[in-house]
């Protein structure tokens, strides 16, 4: 059954949210939990990145080659997959972008390509408990090194965003309760401003 924030964002034009933070912020958990509390699309340019890397094709290779390092995928890749993914139906009324834009960069081409947002959540983790969350997750690419070089790149790409947003990021302390309740917490926050928004 749906509920009724569902029913009441499927009604307008729902939030377009990018969620950002750190390697093992929880950015794809608190992504789900929105969208199954909004009914917005979550758009994971991580699982589309490693799809395309499992491809033959020139691209696909590039991105593997990056990924292993740990390093991001190349901006006009990246920002076609999430052209493409936007087109589907379930993206219409609104959406979710984890772990986009990664960098400045990306931001900027967003802004280009005219992909719309409403609003910047920054997931806020210590580094002890990201490195905790990510040894004890056991993907793929979480081997020590990886993990060590993603924190760097973290710092070094995706930490600028919090001032090219500066004047309208949602702060959100992401640790130290339930991932239901720190998305109850999202959903709450973004609620009031877009109904807000919707008034004036």
């Amino acid at each position: 059954m749906k509920s009724f924030k569902q029913y009441f964002f499927e009604a307008i034009n729902g939030p377009k949210i990018i969620m950002i933070g750190g390697p093992g912020s929880g950015k794809s958990t608190y992504s789900e939990l929105i969208k199954k509390e909004m009914g917005i699309a979550h758009i994971y340019t991580g699982d589309m990145m490693r799809a395309l890397a499992k491809e033959n094709t020139p691209d696909g290779k590039k991105v593997k080659d990056l990924l292993s390092k740990g390093e991001f995928a190349p901006t006009p890749i990246v920002i076609d997959a999430v052209k493409d993914r936007m087109k589907k139906p379930d993206a219409m009324k609104g959406y979710v972008f984890d772990g986009f834009p990664r960098n400045v960069e990306q931001a900027e081409a967003m802004q280009d390509k005219g992909i719309e947002y409403d609003y910047v959540i920054n997931l806020d983790v210590s580094e002890a408990e990201v490195v905790k969350r990510l040894t004890a997750r056991g993907r793929a690419d979480d081997k020590p090194e990886i993990i060590k070089n993603r924190i760097k790149v973290y710092h070094r790409e995706t930490a600028p965003l919090l001032y090219y947003y500066k004047d309208e990021i949602i702060n959100i302390k992401a640790e130290g309760s339930t991932p239901e309740a720190i998305a109850k917490e999202i959903v709450k926050k973004v609620t009031w401003k877009h109904t807000t928004k919707l008034d004036t």
